[in-house]
């Protein structure tokens, strides 16, 4: 009985101590900033308690389009990140003199999502709001982004063929170099180090503050 009353006891812990997901909700949603003035639409997110964000918002771009993310609230909030499309546009996140955050990124004509994520687990969290507007730029995509197909980045596509065995070329198979025993140190020391450096590094928060 004592060892029951144990385990309830451990596990009531667990849950009080773990973050839990924070109830938000979209109060103003995205739709098409692609035919809206200037290519501009405005959004918000309402969160009900303290813990940890994670917000999904989807909309529709006419035009392959440069996306400006521009983000206002409470210091209470701090971004951890903010994905564009599955991929993270926090890197190049800024804060201006209004405290407001601004991040940029490309997506291709179609459905686009943005997910935001933040830290808001401070004591006295709540409930507030965090908002801000987007803007949609017609522009061409980066020349090589690794996430779109040639047809979407500029890119030709290479179409030279390759020789077979039995393509009638008189191309032959040829071996490749057997590296040194040197060469293969060097490359597992290098690993090494690239990853103990991606083990140190921190991830980046910003907040309104």
């Amino acid at each position: 009985m004592r060892g029951f009353k144990t385990i309830s006891a451990a596990l009531s812990l667990a849950c009080l101590s773990a973050p839990a997901l924070a109830a938000s909700s979209v109060t103003d949603s995205i739709d098409n900033p692609s035919e809206k003035w200037a290519g501009i639409e405005y959004w918000g997110v309402q969160v009900s308690q303290f813990s940890m964000v994670d917000q999904l918002l989807t909309f529709n771009i006419t035009d392959d389009s440069k996306i400006d993310i521009f983000m206002a609230g409470p210091s209470k909030f701090t971004f951890t990140d903010v994905l564009l499309n599955g991929k993270s546009i926090a890197s190049p996140f800024t804060v201006d003199w209004s405290r407001t955050l601004k991040a940029t990124g490309y997506a291709a004509a179609g459905a686009v999502s943005l997910r935001f994520l933040a830290d808001y687990s401070c004591a006295d969290c709540w409930g507030d709001w965090f908002g801000g507007s987007v803007q949609v730029t017609k522009a061409d995509l980066p020349k090589f982004p690794t996430d779109l197909p040639p047809e979407k980045t500029g890119a030709e596509p290479d179409l030279t063929p390759v020789p077979t065995p039995d393509s009638g070329s008189d191309a032959s198979p040829v071996a490749g170099a057997v590296p040194e025993p040197s060469t293969w140190l060097m490359a597992i020391v290098g690993m090494g180090v690239v990853g103990l450096s991606m083990r140190r590094r921190r991830v980046r928060v910003v907040n309104f503050g």
